[in-house]
């Protein structure tokens, strides 16, 4: 999936935190990426597949318009976890950080 440029700023801050995770997003109404964070001095600290990566520190599963709802900044990517639009398995530290990375524009 190609993310947009503000998109992998926030998450090459991200990365700086996590190095070498990876993040794996299940969107059963599209198809799956994950995403690769690491400390690269290139800037290419964040590098996004589609497909599946092997042993995900962080496992997210949603609609894929939850996730355009909230890339676009229509929805809280927090709030839509407490509505449980968005399941998650793995590092909570990890998905807490991601949800932050993400506020909605009212």
């Amino acid at each position: 999936m190609q993310l947009p440029d503000q998109i992998l700023g926030r998450l090459r801050r991200l990365a700086c935190l996590h190095p070498h995770a990876r993040v794996q997003f299940r969107l059963p109404d599209a198809s799956d990426f994950y995403l690769l964070l690491s400390q690269e001095a290139d800037d290419s600290g964040v590098v996004s597949q589609f497909g599946h990566a092997e042993n995900p520190a962080l496992v997210l599963e949603m609609a894929n318009s939850t996730l355009s709802a909230i890339l676009e900044g229509r929805l809280s990517a927090r709030h839509a976890f407490l509505l449980g639009e968005i399941l998650y398995t793995g590092d909570r530290d990890l998905a807490a950080a991601l949800a932050d990375l993400f506020p909605a524009e009212c």
